[in-house]
């Protein structure tokens, strides 16, 4: 049964992907976060408050004029733009949660 203009009435509409540079600036952060051994405990803040990534994001629209005192305003706008896209957050718990590329050391002999 079809019911016509009501289809998309009350539709979410779906987050796009992020983009290669939007991928870049979340790798580079999940890499900082993972050195510093916090990769598991981020992931877990950043799924567990998923639903306030939203208000979050609008907070940040409200606080930005402090905020570009220590960070540009193009770096500010871009991480809540991220913030706000559900499938740019998966992206970057994917990323904390894997593990860090180990850089094999020339100088270092393995084992038998």
């Amino acid at each position: 049964m079809r019911m016509g203009i009501w289809d998309n009435a009350f539709k979410i509409p779906e987050p796009p992907d992020p983009t290669d540079e939007e991928k870049r600036l979340l790798d580079v952060l999940a890499d900082k976060v993972r050195r510093r051994g916090l990769g598991d405990i981020a992931a877990f803040a950043v799924e567990s408050t998923r639903p306030l990534h939203n208000l979050g994001a609008q907070g940040a629209i409200f606080i930005e004029p402090a905020l570009t005192l220590l960070f540009k305003k193009e770096e500010v706008q871009k991480y809540r733009a991220l913030l706000e896209n559900g499938k740019a957050m998966a992206y970057f718990v994917d990323r904390l949660s894997a593990e860090p590329a180990k850089k094999e050391d020339p100088d270092v002999k393995k084992r038998p």
